[in-house]
């Protein structure tokens, strides 16, 4: 599983289920955090201003078997 994810989404405490959302998957830790840091917030999956939609950071929890939001910023 990748280790690293991060969405165009509404505040939550797990990431989408879908796919849409997703701009960055990986292991890469670096690169997770680049992608977080230059994107913005209100925008949602499909690139339409919605002031609702943030940007979540989240890591793979090998135990739990889910990913888990580790940050998250609006615009």
């Amino acid at each position: 599983m990748n280790e690293y994810r991060v969405d165009r989404a509404m505040e939550a405490l797990s990431p989408p289920c879908g796919m849409n959302s997703i701009c960055y998957i990986g292991d890469s830790r670096a690169a997770a955090l680049s992608v977080f840091h230059n994107l913005t917030g209100g925008v949602d999956a499909w690139g339409t201003p919605d002031r609702d939609y943030g940007v979540m950071l989240s890591v793979w929890h090998p135990e739990r078997n889910a990913y888990t939001v580790k940050r998250w910023k609006s615009k």
